[in-house]
């Protein structure tokens, strides 16, 4: 019976330049892949080493396709997860086309992180303008400038627009909110959450500055 690795190994670091190819695998056997698969799947941290150091080029040409910023961080989690999940590997002709698609999950995981943060502080920045106005006053005039044409132009949109640009930069839970307050679907909501944007965008264009 194989022994469930507890902690990863220390992964050497693979900090290659965007402007440097990554280095070439290492040629192997697939009786390689297997005696060490068999090795580290018992426990042996140096044979998963050399499975790390076999496959790392392939698998960081994968990353960088779908996270180029991020890809050096996804290899290392990629190896990492695998490692914790070595006895669910079921043979070394499987090894490859496993860690592509623990690198696919991993590399989406790390786009809708980035994407739930840059929608956060959105929200945070709206809220700070809807709901402390006072807050500018005593910032640079471009700031208050700014915050009095988001208000007027607010105030240019349609109820239902403008509440749905409220429920989503200042509700936790926006969908919810909007099903409750305007009985929407998600779809509908989010339908209607664009038409707002971009009036709100060409009001905001059209507002006179003082």
């Amino acid at each position: 019976m194989h022994r469930e690795p507890s902690n990863p190994p220390s992964l050497p670091p693979r900090k290659i330049p965007g402007d440097i190819a990554p280095p070439p695998a290492i040629s192997f056997s697939m009786d390689d892949d297997a005696g060490d698969l068999f090795a580290a799947q018992s426990g042996d941290r140096q044979a998963f080493a050399r499975l790390y150091d076999r496959h790392a080029a392939v698998v960081l040409c994968l990353c960088r396709r779908h996270i180029p910023a991020g890809a050096e961080d996804a290899l290392q989690e990629t190896f990492i997860r695998a490692y914790r999940m070595l006895d669910q590997l079921d043979g070394a002709a499987c090894l490859r086309p496993w860690l592509y698609a623990i690198a696919r999950r991993v590399c989406a995981e790390s786009r809708r992180a980035a994407h739930r943060s840059a929608a956060h502080e959105e929200r945070s920045a709206m809220h700070r303008m809807i709901q402390s106005p006072e807050a500018t006053l005593d910032e640079p005039l471009d700031r208050a400038e700014r915050l009095e044409r988001l208000g007027a132009a607010l105030d240019g949109l349609p109820d239902d627009e403008r509440l749905a640009i409220h429920l989503f930069y200042l509700e936790a839970d926006p969908v919810a909110a909007a099903s409750s307050a305007l009985h929407l679907s998600r779809s509908a909501f989010y339908k209607l959450l664009a038409r707002a944007r971009e009036r709100l965008a060409c009001l905001m264009r059209e507002v006179p500055t003082s």
